[in-house]
């Protein structure tokens, strides 16, 4: 969103300074009068200043246009005469205008009685103010589903001056905050017992990068004794990754090549104060892998479980991703891959059909740098088109 500001002696010089400017599409967003600074001026008529906006494909647009065309000198003086009677003509005309539409709505409701609320429908629609219409329109550019930027701009309407663009972003802001939510990091245990803490999520969405992160700052920064559980058997791949990060920082590592044997293993690190688990990924269309997560979910009864994300998955695929992994009574959310996208929609609508608390993001593979506790300001300022 371009957001100007222009002068003029009179209304219509600054309004048509802000049409030859940013075209007919520009939305008003304030208008006053201003005294112009200096002893001399200050016995001067004031000024009119006009601040306006428009979105950034809009302005993109208008651009193009102006390079299309030759440059044209403005010739304002000829809209000074008597400008002062042709607002109030053109106000007389449009108050007339005004009360007709609403003779003729009358007429309408009492002809047609059953489409009165469909037509309060389409008014509410079209009656949405522009500046929140900007505000609208800029969530959905950031891939945020519609029906949460809906719920979103109505509580924006409910709390906030529908003519200051300013205070209407404060309070998205405040909207964005509250449906993200409190951050909740790992809770390690106080009983003397190790941690446990589990890993799932879909294939592909660096699970086991994640958990190497993790693993080497809870050594590294909060100076705790880890041990690493990898029950990805299928692939090898997987398994040599994981070892080979527990080479480099020195933690032991065991494979759990059935689900059975994830107690035995978990009970071998007693000594330790956290204990990482690592799971295969699994399609939600896999049913049988599936079978499997949810009795080695039951069987290793672990602290904290976290459903690996990444922020470029589709809409429609969180849902599906959500729904398949309803059996899990309590997770958090951990979104990867965010160094990969620009836009942070689905960190948002994931939270929403969820329901559940983000934890960390990563933005990198860097081990174990890339990686942080989810700063719910950063993502909210990121979601209203400020990027941080």
């Amino acid at each position: 969103m371009k957001i100007k500001r222009y002068m003029g002696k009179d209304t219509q010089e600054a309004l048509l300074k802000v049409k030859m400017d940013l075209g007919n599409n520009a939305i008003i967003l304030n208008t006053k009068k201003v005294r112009q600074k200096g002893i001399k001026k200050y016995f001067t008529s004031p000024m009119i200043e006009v601040m306006a906006a428009i979105d950034d494909e809009s302005g993109k647009i208008r651009e193009r246009e102006l390079t299309k065309i030759a440059p044209v000198s403005e010739n304002l003086n000829s809209y000074k005469t008597n400008s002062s009677q042709k607002e109030g003509k053109f106000t007389d005309l449009e108050n007339k205008v005004n009360n007709i539409e609403n003779i003729l709505d009358k007429i309408m409701d009492a002809v047609n009685p059953d489409n009165k609320n469909n037509n309060n429908n389409k008014e509410d629609e079209k009656q949405l103010p522009q500046i929140f219409q900007l505000l609208y329109n800029n969530l959905i550019k950031n891939e945020v589903e519609q029906d949460i930027a809906k719920d979103i701009i109505k509580q924006v309407e409910k709390r906030s001056n529908p003519r200051d663009i300013n205070d209407a972003t404060i309070v998205m802001h405040s909207v964005i905050s509250s449906l993200l939510g409190k951050s909740e990091p790992i809770n390690f245990r106080t009983d003397g017992k190790p941690t446990v803490i589990l890993f799932v999520g879909p294939t592909g969405v660096g699970k086991t990068t994640t958990l190497a992160k993790l693993a080497a700052s809870f050594m590294l920064t909060d100076n705790k004794k880890i041990g690493l559980i990898t029950a990805d058997t299928y692939r090898i791949s997987a398994v040599d990754q994981l070892k080979t990060y527990a080479e480099i920082l020195g933690i032991p590592i065991t494979v759990a090549y059935s689900v059975l044997e994830i107690q035995n293993e978990i009970d071998k690190y007693s000594d330790k104060d956290v204990i990482l688990i690592d799971t295969a990924g699994c399609s939600y269309k896999d049913k049988l892998k599936f079978e499997e997560l949810k009795m080695l979910v039951e069987i290793c009864k672990a602290d904290d479980v976290f459903l690996v994300l990444s922020t470029t998955v589709s809409s429609r695929n969180c849902k599906d991703i959500i729904s398949n992994y309803s059996f899990i009574p309590n997770y958090k959310l951990i979104f990867t891959k965010v160094d990969e996208t620009s836009v942070y929609g689905s960190i948002l609508n994931t939270k929403c059909f969820s329901n559940k608390n983000l934890s960390y993001i990563t933005n990198g593979q860097n081990v174990p740098d890339d990686i942080e506790i989810a700063n719910v300001d950063k993502l909210s300022k990121n979601l209203l088109g400020h990027n941080t």
